[in-house]
């Protein structure tokens, strides 16, 4: 199947993001990085916040599509331990420079974090439940931190360790008797 022209600026615009900063990313330098004249850049994306949109969009969609992968069904239909385990192994992964950096800009931008409320909020444990489940939401602390560890300490986790605390956090999980009540 052929790659649309809209997922290779979207691939062209990850990778700009990626190598210098969310700021590098202009017509301009997509239009050079992708080869596109900037005329065509505005069929697709119309303005900045509309490209912004579609890459939080791509991205979340990423996300959903590796959670139902990780947990092998749809969250309406899984276990609240079987969602947060999906949750643990997928958000424990280190992020891109581009993940990081779009995912703060999307606290910024209510359109951003709207795309990824709606994907990946039937994963999640609402807000409202972190007084209720502080050990459930503790998990998502422990995923939050394995996903930016290695662009905030200096050194990488290696994949062995990355692992070993993945399994540490799993067996924390299988260790709380009542993750069932867990409202999300």
């Amino acid at each position: 199947m052929r790659t649309s022209k809209k997922s290779q600026l979207i691939q062209a615009a990850l990778e700009i993001i990626d190598k210098k900063s969310l700021d590098a990313l202009t017509y301009d330098s997509l239009a050079k990085a992708s080869g596109m004249s900037k005329s065509g850049l505005l069929y697709h994306f119309p303005s900045r916040t509309a490209l912004l949109l579609a890459l939080n969009e791509h991205l979340a969609s990423s996300w959903r599509a590796s959670l139902l992968e990780a947990a092998g069904a749809p969250p309406e239909e899984l276990s609240a331990r079987e969602r947060l385990r999906a949750v643990v192994e997928v958000l424990s992964q280190s992020a891109t420079r581009a993940d990081l950096l779009l995912a703060l800009d999307t606290h910024t931008r209510e359109e951003g974090a709207e795309v990824w409320d709606e994907i990946l909020g039937p994963w999640l444990l609402p807000r409202e439940e972190i007084l209720a489940d502080p050990d459930i939401y503790l998990l998502y602390i422990i995923a939050d931190g394995l996903w930016v560890h290695d662009h905030i300490n200096s050194y990488d986790l290696t994949t062995q360790e990355r692992r070993a605390l993945i399994t540490a956090a799993l067996a924390y999980l299988d260790s709380l008797p009542d993750v069932s009540q867990a409202h999300f």
